[in-house]
């Protein structure tokens, strides 16, 4: 048998290609650090990596939320140790003041001290972080305490900024403006429940008595065995998840919208067959949207969604005032009488609306979503009373008409109000009381500092507990993707032995005459 150039040359090519491929993947081992440079090198491995990192990159976001919230914090607590500061000296002076030794003079010019006082507290309240007020609840953008009709008025709401630590845990960085009225006599006048349909432009923020809907990816199978999943990350609105169920990838044979009764989501089946809704990675997407469920004659009615009132609901929205037209309401005040109308110059379409017209109508009086965020409420530091406006039922439709409801001791500028009132009228009986509502005010504020004080520690629990969750993902991430750096060395130096091995092998082979050929 004839020995061929071709079959000589076959084996010591293919050393050489093998001790090549061998040589260059251990050399991009060593110069990425990584074992694996595609998906196809190992895929169970990449689908491993993709977890860790998903994991790490949450971990980063609630990271950047507890520093957030740390400094939000501290801003808060140096705040309102001011205040405090403020108040001791607004207590020294009206103990000073109270003594035999005061004069009508002293105490007209300490009453320019603590209007001066009064000024500086507004500004510490006033303060901002981010460009953002942080003593006005949700209303962040406005400043929350301005100077009306001569006294101080609250211009934010009752709610409070939350920041998310953790995938179910969130921590309020804000402290409403309305705690430092709520210490002092009050005057409120609560209206009907109002509980809002769920539309399509109801925030996923809002649903489920406002704790909202956790962002996840959930499994939807229809009826006809079409399987696609449903990834509700950056999604705000119902509309963001319906409209990523029915135009899903690949398609599925049903449609989902928000049921008739306004209540809920229900998915309808367009084949046969039932579907079924599963949360996926160990999620709750679906079970909050109460969708987590087989349906029943291919049909799945969700849970109900709970919605709470915000400022963007549509009163015809609100379950206790659709078919009512609201004309206006009449609103008595400090002595004086004002309309509130609710049709010009154009009729109210949502809460915030309403509120709006309330408040610029009326002097003095501040208007806002309750804290249970089921129903308007209307507060003052002054009686007032609210009525019906000619012959119109507004007021008694939205719950609101008569006296307002008196309630709380203590009020922070009330007080200080009170104190420089007392000293610019010479009257010294008058600051014996007012000194034991600096004393309660003071405690209030104190009790505010220690909920305060205690946030403070929960960021620092959670700082704490973070960091180790990070060092965990990256120590399993790294044990994973990276290689063993001394050990790929030594193979490297092996496969370029063996590389320079074949070369040599396949040289002296190929050391050819034309003998060779005769």
């Amino acid at each position: 048998m004839r020995i061929t150039f071709r079959m000589l040359s076959r084996g010591p090519l293919r050393n050489i290609f093998n001790s090549l491929e061998r040589l260059t993947e251990l050399q991009v081992q060593a110069g990425s650090n990584k074992r694996f440079q595609v998906p196809s090198d190992d895929p169970v491995s990449v689908m491993k990596v993709m977890g860790y990192k998903a994991l790490l990159k949450q971990n980063e976001n609630f990271a950047n939320n507890v520093v957030d919230a740390g400094m939000y914090i501290d801003t808060i607590d140096s705040t309102l140790r001011s205040v405090k500061d403020l108040l001791d000296s607004a207590k020294a002076i009206a103990l000073e003041q109270r003594s035999a030794t005061a004069t009508a003079e002293t105490r007209r010019v300490a009453s320019i001290e603590i209007k001066g006082m009064i000024s500086d507290v507004k500004d510490l309240l006033n303060i901002k972080f981010n460009g953002k007020y942080i003593f006005g609840g949700h209303r962040t953008q406005i400043e929350p305490f301005q100077e009306i009709g001569g006294a101080i008025r609250y211009q934010g709401d009752e709610g409070s900024v939350k920041f998310r630590i953790g995938p179910s845990r969130r921590i309020d960085v804000t402290i409403p403006g309305s705690r430092f009225l709520s210490m002092g006599e009050e005057y409120v006048d609560n209206s009907i429940t109002m509980s809002p349909d769920v539309t399509s432009d109801t925030l996923l923020s809002d649903l489920n008595n406002g704790d909202g809907v956790r962002a996840g990816r959930f499994q939807i199978t229809d009826g006809d065995g079409n399987t696609a999943v449903i990834d509700t990350t950056g999604a705000t609105t119902v509309r963001d998840v319906l409209d990523r169920i029915n135009h899903s990838v690949p398609p599925l044979n049903l449609i989902a919208g928000v049921t008739s009764s306004g209540d809920a989501i229900a998915i309808q089946s367009m084949g046969s067959g039932e579907i079924t809704v599963t949360d996926l990675d160990g999620g709750s997407a679906a079970a909050d949207l109460g969708i987590a469920k087989t349906s029943s004659g291919g049909l799945i009615v969700g849970d109900q969604l709970n919605p709470v009132l915000s400022e963007n609901t549509k009163l015809m929205n609100v379950d206790s005032l659709k078919g009512i037209i609201l004309h206006g309401i009449n609103v008595n005040i400090n002595g004086g009488s004002y309309h509130v109308d609710f049709i010009n110059p154009s009729y109210v379409q949502t809460v915030k609306d309403m509120l709006d017209r309330i408040m610029e109508a009326v002097p003095g009086l501040n208007a806002q979503i309750n804290e249970t965020r089921d129903g308007i409420v209307l507060s003052s530091e002054i009686p007032f009373s609210v009525g019906d406006s000619g012959s119109w039922s507004t007021a008694t439709d939205l719950g609101l008409d008569g006296e307002a409801i008196s309630h709380g001791p203590y009020s922070l500028f009330g007080t200080l109000e009170s104190l420089e009132n007392a000293l610019v009228s010479n009257d010294p009986e008058a600051l014996d009381d007012i000194i034991g509502e600096i004393d309660g005010v003071a405690k209030n504020l104190l009790e505010i500092v220690a909920e305060v004080g205690a946030r403070g520690k929960e960021v620092e629990i959670v700082t704490n507990r973070l960091e180790d969750d990070r060092t965990k993902l990256q120590r399993n991430l790294s044990s994973i993707e990276e290689i063993d750096l001394s050990d790929v060395l030594t193979r490297l130096s092996q496969a370029q032995v063996v590389y320079q091995a074949a070369l040599k092998t396949a040289s002296q082979i190929y050391q050819l005459s034309l003998l060779n050929f005769s």
